[in-house]
């Protein structure tokens, strides 16, 4: 016999998620500097607004895992489209988190051991940490959002129906997911940064529209023998 859907709990933690991704994003630091001092200057002032953004991404993908795996049980993780999906979502939000704690923690931290510092020579080993979290977040942040990219693109193809709400989403899913393939590997470096920030709010809407299929019950609930 059909059990009920999953209830509202999950819809409104998945909603929840991306009424905080957006918040986050829109309150993220903007930085700023041209020269090592402007930078470092920059940083340090930011640190506590760093820190508290950062680390609320950084919940927020953990809590985003937890809601991805019950809508993965709710799709059916025997599905191959499914389990690919959710191992995808990890990784990705893996790479995200560990690109979160270099921006939001370990930048500012540098930057505020060495603003009070003048001396060019005593300013090379923070010129080039700050190289090295560049080049990691730079390689980090695209790639995490490449995996949570294919996980748009395999749920889409899983929830998939004949018409319908899960018609309507699977399209925007699948149309989505190839925009964001496309952006983010061709983008020209002038254009990444702003690339990025949208390809989170792209994920953050593909999170509430989850929510809504969940919430409305348009997602199959899993089935149990009956006695």
């Amino acid at each position: 016999m059909n059990t009920q859907g999953p209830g509202r709990g999950l819809a409104a933690a998945l909603l929840g998620c991306a009424l905080a991704t957006l918040l986050l994003l829109a309150n993220h630091p903007a930085g700023g500097g041209h020269t090592l001092l402007e930078v470092l200057s920059a940083e340090a002032r930011e640190q506590r607004t760093a820190a508290i953004v950062h680390t609320g991404f950084v919940v927020t993908l953990a809590f985003l895992i937890a809601c991805l795996m019950s809508v993965a049980r709710i799709l059916g993780t025997a599905r191959p489209a499914v389990s690919i999906g959710l191992v995808s979502f990890c990784i990705g939000s893996g790479m995200l988190m560990l690109s979160m704690i270099l921006d939001g923690l370990v930048v500012p931290a540098i930057a505020a051991r060495f603003v009070a510092i003048t001396d060019p020579a005593t300013l090379v080993p923070a010129r080039t940490a700050l190289m090295l979290c560049g080049v990691l977040i730079g390689v980090l942040m695209p790639l995490g959002l490449l995996f949570q990219a294919a996980t748009m693109l395999t749920w889409s193809i899983a929830i998939v129906a004949r018409r319908g709400l899960r018609l309507a989403m699977a399209i925007c899913g699948i149309l989505a997911a190839l925009l964001l393939f496309g952006a983010i590997l061709l983008a020209p470096p002038a254009m990444s940064g702003h690339v990025l920030l949208g390809a989170i709010v792209v994920l953050a809407l593909w999170y509430a529209a989850l929510a809504l299929l969940v919430g409305a019950r348009a997602i199959p609930g899993p089935q149990r023998r009956s006695a």
